[in-house]
């Protein structure tokens, strides 16, 4: 069954992720505006690295509805991240993933795992066989990351 409030969120009704994100910044540091969208790395770092790139062309709520030049440039964009996530903290693997079945925004979630992590082998959003808890890394070390990622964003453009 459907949310009550689902076409509202389709609509853009209060969409958190469209600008100017107010209410994310408790979650999620800015990282870079990118082309056609904005890479944010979450505070919960129970997968190191968890980041989220959010398009900032308006509301969409669907790849396939996005004038091609924007749909081209939201994939390079997604190259761009996924890249510089892969150069910086150098994980076994890297889930990407664009849902929109909670928030109805067009963004990817992008998730470096690792063979050491808690889920390796399983999806990170499945309740079971365990759940790892968050993980909240110090400021300082959180902005040592994004510093990086900007740097190596900066460098393949």
């Amino acid at each position: 069954m459907l949310p009550t409030d689902w076409p509202r969120r389709l609509a853009g009704d209060e969409c958190p992720y469209c600008p100017p994100r107010l209410r994310m910044f408790h979650r999620h540091l800015d990282v870079a505006r990118l082309s056609r969208s904005t890479l944010y790395l979450n505070r919960d770092q129970r997968f190191r690295g968890y980041s989220l790139l959010i398009y900032d062309g308006g509301h969409a709520t669907a790849l396939e509805a996005l004038p091609p030049a924007d749909y081209a440039a939201f994939m390079d964009d997604l190259r761009r991240a996924a890249a510089a996530l892969r150069a910086v903290l150098r994980p076994d693997h890297l889930n990407v993933e664009c849902l929109g079945n909670q928030t109805p925004h067009l963004h990817w979630h992008l998730v470096p795992r690792y063979l050491d992590d808690p889920r390796w082998g399983y999806p990170i959003w499945d309740g079971q066989p365990f759940e790892p808890r968050a993980v909240t890394v110090p400021e300082p070390a959180l902005l040592a990351l994004r510093s990086s990622l900007r740097a190596r964003l900066a460098e393949a453009q």
